[in-house]
C-alpha cells in the first residue's frame, strides 16, 4: 500500500486564536470575500476556514490538472444535527412555509464538505463520513484507501464537528471541557511529499469489538499486524487525555494507551501530531459503539 503524505494542517477551533462565534463570520470573509456568511452555517464555516489554511502551508495556486482530481474526506461525529434541529424548530413554531429556505441546505449531512470543493473548485470525489468518536481516523482511512484504489491524487482530509446545544449541559457535567471543543482541522493530503510533510499515512485498521469489549478470533492477526514495529501509542503526558484500553485487548508492547477524544477524534490526531512522538499508531476508542479504529502514521 502506498503512503499518503501529510503536507499541511489548518485549524478553525472555537476558544482558540481568539476565534469565537461572534467573529467567525469577520474571519470566513476574509478568507472567502466573495461568499456571504449570512446563510451560511458554522460548521461550514469553520471547515473552510481550516481547508484555506491547511492550504497555505503547502504549494499555491491550485492549478485545473490538480483541482480536477482533488478529493474532499470529512469525518463528523455530529454532522449538521445543529443546523437540522434549527431548521425544525423554526418549521414547528412558525409552519413550513415561514421557514427560509436559504437555511435548508444547511441541513444537508456533507454540507460542510461538499462547500469546501465549491468554494475551492476541487472536482474530485466529496465523502463526509458520520461515525461518532472514531469519524476522523476513519476518514483517513477512507481517504487511504481511496487514494491507493486510484479515486484521487490529493485530498483535503479532516473532522469538523460542532455540538448541538442540547448536548452540552450534559457533556460538560461528566467530561473535561477540552472533550467538547468545536472547530475543524483538515490536512491537505497527497501522492507525493512537497516540501515539508508533517507525517505519512501508512495504514488504518477499523473493528467493531465483542460485547464484552474483547478482540473477535477472525481478526487476531490483522491486530498484531498493526502493531508490528510500533514504539509509542497514545499522547504526551502533559495533555489532559486520559488512557482509556478497552480490556481484553492484547497488550503488545508496554504501557498502552489510547486517546479518549473530543469531538469526531479530532483532538486525538492533534495531540499526536503536536507531541515530539508523532510516529506510530493513533487510536480511538468509542465505547457507545464498542468500536477502535487505528492509523498509522510515520515520520
Amino acid at each position: 500500500m502506498k503512503p499518503l503524505f501529510l503536507l499541511g494542517k489548518g485549524e478553525a477551533l472555537l476558544g482558540r486564536d481568539g476565534l469565537t462565534m461572534e467573529s467567525l463570520p469577520i474571519e470566513f470573509k476574509k478568507t472567502f470575500p466573495d461568499q456571504d456568511p449570512k446563510y451560511i452555517d458554522k460548521l461550514s464555516q469553520l471547515a473552510g476556514i481550516a481547508a484555506a489554511r491547511a492550504l497555505k502551508e503547502s504549494p499555491q495556486p491550485l492549478p485545473e490538472e490538480v483541482r480536477k482530481d482533488f478529493a474532499v474526506v470529512v469525518g463528523t461525529a455530529f454532522g449538521a444535527v445543529d443546523s437540522t434541529i434549527d431548521f425544525d424548530t423554526q418549521a414547528l413554531a412558525k409552519g413550513p412555509n415561514a421557514v427560509n429556505p436559504m437555511d435548508f441546505p444547511n441541513t444537508v449531512a456533507n454540507a460542510a464538505g461538499s462547500r469546501i470543493g465549491i468554494w475551492m473548485q476541487l472536482k474530485g470525489p466529496n465523502v463526509t463520513l458520520t461515525n461518532g468518536e472514531t469519524s476522523l481516523l476513519d476518514a483517513a482511512g477512507f481517504a487511504l484507501q481511496g487514494f491507493n484504489s486510484g479515486l484521487f491524487q490529493d485530498c483535503f482530509l479532516g473532522a469538523a464537528d460542532k455540538a448541538p446545544d442540547f448536548l452540552k449541559p450534559s457533556a460538560l457535567r461528566h467530561s473535561s471541557a477540552a472533550e467538547i471543543r468545536e472547530g475543524a482541522c483538515f490536512f491537505r493530503a497527497a501522492a507525493s511529499a512537497e516540501g515539508r510533510v508533517l507525517g505519512r499515512l501508512t495504514d488504518y485498521f477499523a473493528l467493531q469489538l465483542t460485547p464484552d469489549l474483547g478482540l473477535p478470533q477472525a481478526f487476531q492477526s490483522q491486530f498484531e499486524r498493526l502493531w508490528e514495529g510500533v514504539e509509542w501509542l497514545g499522547c504526551p503526558e502533559d495533555t489532559p487525555f486520559k488512557s482509556g484500553f478497552p480490556p481484553g485487548l492484547p497488550r503488545a508492547f508496554p504501557a498502552p494507551t489510547v486517546l479518549e477524544v473530543g469531538l469526531g477524534g479530532l483532538e486525538s490526531l492533534n495531540a499526536f501530531l503536536a507531541s515530539p512522538f508523532s510516529c506510530g499508531v493513533v487510536a480511538v476508542f468509542s465505547k457507545p459503539e464498542r468500536k477502535i479504529s487505528f492509523v498509522k502514521i510515520e515520520k
